[in-house]
């Protein structure tokens, strides 16, 4: 297949959301940044503090702030507004205006803006100070440089029978579909859609981005005589995915410790410093995770043990015998301060990590998992089974995904899964294990007909892909943790082939295409850092720039409260009984 376009630079969410920030804050003069609680985010996920105060912005404030700087005139300070059009912050932006405290305001929207609205907001405009109106895409969380997100982590309900929709249904669609846009405007792109015939949501996705795209044909006029794909996925097709315990940098922080907007809680690790208690892990601020985050368990110890022998090498090579070498020492202190920052953090995490895998057992728990994905043999795996769930040191959480791989596998065995369940029942000494003890027979009811019926067991779908991974010769052998490949690697490698079924993988506009240079795939339900890794490997090889998006970022734990329809709850309070 022909990929043209390879000379030009790669897209990267994140260089696109920093263009539009660079044009935001490089409006001259002093100012304040006004932003709204999503746009806060974004803000944060790839432009420094620094790098935002280099530009005189000065304050950086919510739109509908109560404060007491919120009611103070600032006539002296420009105001720069970056807010997502949502009838909250267009409310709140009408109050700023009716009772202005800047001397001039340019207002900036992340996405389209109903005519409506900007007439509410040219009425309230009394004073005549809003210098600009303009929409910038940058209506997404970009977290890699082809990884992205819209922070929708609760899309269970999006299952149900479209008739049986509420509008806070109705408004999940709509703000997955409002991203998926955004970043395609962001990139210049009006590409031909495909879906997942599987998925009833997947194609209601789009059906609605193939009519907007046409609504708002003005703004999607790009002349591309070679316009991408863009392929529309389901979580629900590849639930094991987020239930594997994951081997790669990111993935396995995420995992294990938790990444919420690049930022990393470690509270809960023993004895951690108190500079440690939160920690920053983000490609655009941190070069060595930048060069890391994709490496696995082993080739990452041998690269944290090189930046430490870095850090002494740098740290020893300070002597200070004259005026002009303590001058010298004092000028790069800075640089030296911020290295050892960055060294303990990665050392931090590096040995949290390590204690968790090995009091927890987490190899052998891995090798589990990897069998009940990979396996059909119900007599070793239900003795594996019930190896795990016996071991102590295995934590409640793996002993739920062990059970629920075992529960998508073998769904026929009714006797031992209401075993497996009851063990989990009777191991459950909290609130939020005794709703997790519900998880595994809640996934079957949620995706068990998808994976019997699906790809990911066929003869001819997931084994014909392991037959594909392992004739590779020696170096194509994956190790026993990570001998399963996520459906998209399939799919990917089809596509990229000219060989993904069209029965299976319909265009919206029943055409076909032979040539494309980039493929934007989106995950509804949300994508995983394990399907990032395997992105970001196929970026470095060429062909195709595939650029990755999805509801939100999952782990096993967002995934399972997904599922049980408890995401963006903080607790579970109550005892849930057997589902």
């Amino acid at each position: 297949m022909d990929y043209k376009g390879r000379g030009r630079t790669p897209f990267s969410a994140i260089a696109a959301f920093r263009q539009y920030m660079d044009k935001i804050i490089g409006i001259p003069g002093m100012k304040a940044l006004l932003v709204d609680k999503e746009t806060m985010t974004m803000v944060s996920l790839c432009v420094s503090q620094t790098e935002i105060i280099s530009k005189q912005v000065f304050i950086v404030q919510p739109i509908d702030s109560t404060g007491k700087q919120a009611k103070a005139s600032m006539n002296h300070l420009k105001a720069v507004c970056l807010v997502r059009p949502t009838k909250k912050t267009l409310l709140a932006l009408e109050t700023a205006l009716r009772n202005p405290k800047f001397k001039e305001y340019h207002i900036f929207f992340t996405n389209f803006v109903p005519d409506d609205s900007l007439r509410v907001l040219a009425k309230a405009d009394e004073f005549d100070l809003v210098k600009q109106v303009q929409e910038y895409y940058a209506d997404f969380y970009p977290i890699n440089k082809d990884l992205w997100h819209v922070n929708e982590g609760a899309t269970r309900s999006l299952y149900s029978k479209r008739s049986n929709w509420t509008s806070s249904d109705s408004d999940i669609l709509h703000r997955n579909i409002q991203g998926a846009l955004s970043l395609l405007l962001s990139a210049k792109k009006r590409p031909l859609v495909r879906y997942q015939k599987a998925s009833a949501l997947a194609k209601a996705m789009a059906i609605e981005m193939v009519s907007s795209m046409k609504e708002e044909n003005e703004v999607f006029d790009f002349r591309d005589s070679q316009p991408p794909i863009l392929l529309i996925l389901d979580r629900r097709e590849d639930p094991i995915t987020p239930l594997l315990m994951q081997w790669t940098y990111q993935a396995m922080v995420h995992e294990l410790l938790g990444i919420e907007n690049n930022r990393v809680d470690m509270h809960d690790v023993p004895d951690v410093k108190k500079d440690m208690l939160e920690v920053v892990m983000s490609i655009t601020q941190d070069e060595f995770f930048a060069e890391t985050y994709t490496h696995n368990f082993g080739d990452l110890g041998k690269s944290i043990k090189d930046l430490v022998n870095k850090y002494k090498e740098k740290k020893g090579s300070h002597k200070i015998e004259t005026i002009q070498d303590m001058q010298r020492f004092v000028e790069q202190y800075p640089e030296l301060k911020t290295f050892q920052g960055n060294v303990t953090k990665h050392v931090a995490v590096m040995v949290e990590m390590n204690r968790r895998v090995k009091e927890e057992k987490l190899m052998a728990v891995s090798e589990v998992e990897q069998n009940l994905a990979c396996d059909q043999d119900h007599s070793r795996a239900i003795e594996e089974v019930m190896k795990i769930l016996g071991d102590p040191r295995v934590s409640y959480k793996r002993k739920v995904c062990v059970a629920s791989l075992y529960h998508l596998r073998y769904h026929n065995q009714r006797n031992e899964m209401h075993q497996v369940r009851a063990i989990l029942k009777d191991q459950a000494s909290t609130s939020k294990e005794r709703m997790l003890s519900r998880f595994p027979s809640e996934l079957v009811r949620f995706a068990g007909a998808q994976v019997a019926n699906g790809e990911l067991y066929k003869s001819g779908g997931f084994m014909s892909m392991m037959k594909n991974v392992f004739s590779g010769g020696l170096n194509e052998i994956e190790n026993v943790y990570t001998r399963y490949k996520p459906l998209l690697s399939r799919v990917l490698e089809n596509l990229i082939k000219g060989k993904l079924d069209i029965h299976n993988y319909p265009f919206m506009d029943a055409m076909k295409q032979s040539n494309f240079s980039q493929v934007f795939v989106y995950i509804i339900g949300g994508a995983t850092y394990s399907e990032a890794a395997l992105v970001a490997g196929l970026n470095k090889k060429g062909g195709p720039r595939v650029i990755l998006g999805g509801s939100c970022i999952h782990n096993s734990e967002s995934f399972m409260d997904d599922v049980l329809g408890q995401a963006g709850k903080d607790d579970v309070s109550i005892d849930v009984a057997e589902g």
